[in-house]
């Protein structure tokens, strides 16, 4: 009968633990413009070699 008990127990225990650690996780990207003319300039005449593409990218997640 404790073995029955304990079991259950157990089984419940894991149970609310994994429920407990799954969390939504929300993903907020920022794009920020950051080249400058010259650069803009030098992507337009250089077709092979484009240094700059002119993006900088922030990606968080919060969860």
């Amino acid at each position: 009968m404790k073995k029955i008990i304990l079991s259950i127990l157990m089984v419940l225990a894991i149970g609310f633990s994994s429920f407990a650690q799954q969390r939504v996780e929300k993903k907020t990207v920022k794009v920020k413009h950051t080249s400058t003319f010259g650069q803009k300039v030098h992507n337009t005449f250089h077709k092979h070699h484009k240094h700059y593409n002119g993006y900088k990218v922030k990606t968080k997640v919060r969860g």
